[in-house]
């Protein structure tokens, strides 16, 4: 695969893994604290908010070292997208108020929606190194990616596979294209290079806790219930 659609397949897979942690969040905050509704309207617009906001600081010094700024994004996007409904689960059988619970929870859809306006910049960036005026295209994948995410939450996701093993398998596929970013490592400058593998092997190392926490997660469900049934 060429260089030029890999990085068109990352922002397709990117668009996907970030919309479908926004909507695993709606719909935990809907069980949670109920008005279906409200919960979706608000995390869909807070994540659009949000992510616009990622796009207009993600200027100046970010862009001068995309691929290491663009790995060290998808590294707190897999922990954060992947353990959020975790971190729910745990916060709610604290049993702390209502409010605590849905600030917590607004505090993730806003960093998931700042990390992702960060994601389109860069890879805009890293594109128009290879060849310039190529935005449209850009955005073309990223619309299609989102559009697939919500697809599929909507008809296996949610119905089919449930939200912690969903949160799982997302959190799976963007460390798998964080670690694609191996392939744009010749734009990597040479003071830049030590950083580079230290972040890569970091999302390397997190990959494979994914997929520990995937092997064992009818336990981690379970074990959920069981607390919740107690």
């Amino acid at each position: 695969m060429k260089q030029w659609s890999i990085l068109y397949a990352l922002k397709f897979i990117l668009a996907f893994c970030s919309i479908v942690y926004e909507l695993v969040l709606a719909q935990a905050l809907s069980a949670f604290l109920e008005n279906t509704v409200l919960r979706y309207s608000v995390t869909i617009g807070l994540y659009i908010f949000s992510m616009g906001l990622g796009a207009l600081i993600s200027e100046g010094r970010m862009l001068k070292h995309p691929v290491i700024v663009l790995l060290r994004i998808e590294i707190l996007l897999t922990l954060i997208g992947g353990g959020a409904i975790i971190l729910l689960h745990s916060v709610d059988l604290l049993h702390l108020s209502r409010l605590i619970f849905s600030v917590l929870a607004h505090i993730l859809i806003i960093l998931i929606g700042i990390l992702t306006g960060f994601e389109l910049p860069l890879l805009m960036e890293l594109r128009n190194r290879e060849k310039e005026n190529s935005e449209n295209l850009m955005l073309a994948f990223d619309y299609a990616g989102a559009f697939t995410g919500t697809i599929i939450f909507a008809f296996i996701f949610y119905p089919k596979v449930g939200l912690i093993p969903t949160a799982f398998i997302v959190g799976f596929m963007n460390a798998v294209a964080g670690l694609l970013l191996f392939t744009q490592r010749q734009k990597v400058l040479e003071t830049m290079q030590k950083s580079y593998y230290v972040s890569l092997s970091l999302q390397a190392l997190l990959l494979i806790m994914i997929v520990i926490c995937l092997f064992h997660v009818d336990r981690i469900n379970n074990y959920f219930l069981i607390l919740y049934m107690n």
